[in-house]
């Protein structure tokens, strides 16, 4: 574990003994560089890495060291647009305080990702996040096989499918992910991709037409019709700049 606070790391290293007893800490280190030099010496399979440090914060910490080749868990008191960028590029993450449980199903998550062997872009694609406007970040949708990354502005709409979401793009793709509606709605910016109905929620980008007939709806690009609910027309109309009825 890499943090510039000894209290977090004491704190850490007694909450993984007591609730993640299969997690050894082999090394503490209370410095960006002291951690580089220990992750090229003892290549650990998972790293609880702090953000802001002194000299060296974590993300310049990643680039400096270049390939990576180990799980991260980062351990921070970020901001919230940090913290978005972590949950679309799938990539775990706990705030300080930390709580036991999220301590508990974040290493959870680190081993099953390390027995599949997937993960480790996933910091690839964070770093390219933090540095890009968010419409033009990468989001990570969960498939069998690990996850497939999409730029966020090619997604047309998405639509629930029980505990399921079937995600739209505008080169006609269409895949259907491990993820609730709730949980998309989570991870896109609200300003850009409202939800619409119960079931759907749609990226303005690619609204041609509002048709307040038959209830309510809106035309895409691609000649696609989505329904609008009673109870989210006004706040549609209002994104789109028009007249409440």
């Amino acid at each position: 574990m890499i943090d510039d606070e000894k209290e977090c790391t004491d704190t850490l290293a007694t909450d993984l003994k007591m609730y993640c007893p299969s997690v050894e800490v082999v090394d503490v280190c209370n410095s960006a560089k002291q951690g580089v030099v220990t992750i090229r010496n003892i290549n650990p399979d998972l790293v609880f890495l702090d953000i802001e440090m002194p000299w060296m914060n974590g993300f310049e910490m990643l680039e400096f060291l270049g390939e990576i080749n180990f799980s991260i868990i980062f351990t921070t008191a970020y901001d919230q647009f940090a913290a978005k960028a972590f949950r679309i590029s799938a990539i775990d993450y706990l705030l300080k305080p930390i709580d036991y449980r999220d301590l508990q199903q974040a290493v959870k998550r680190a081993e099953q990702k390390i027995q599949q062997g997937v993960g480790l872009i996933n910091v690839e694609n964070l770093m390219h996040n933090l540095k890009r406007p968010v419409l033009e970040q990468r989001i990570a949708l969960p498939n069998r096989d690990g996850y497939e990354f999409a730029e966020m502005n090619t997604i047309m709409f998405c639509q629930a499918d029980g505990a399921y979401t079937h995600i739209h793009f505008s080169n006609g793709k269409k895949i259907l992910i491990s993820k609730s509606l709730g949980e998309m709605e989570d991870m896109l910016p609200a300003d850009q991709f409202p939800r619409i109905h119960h079931s759907t929620i749609v990226n303005l980008k690619y609204v041609t037409h509002f048709i307040r007939t038959d209830g309510g709806y809106v035309q895409l690009g691609n000649g696609e019709k989505l329904m609008v609910s009673k109870s989210k027309k006004d706040a549609l109309l209002e994104k789109l700049g028009l007249k409440k009825d």
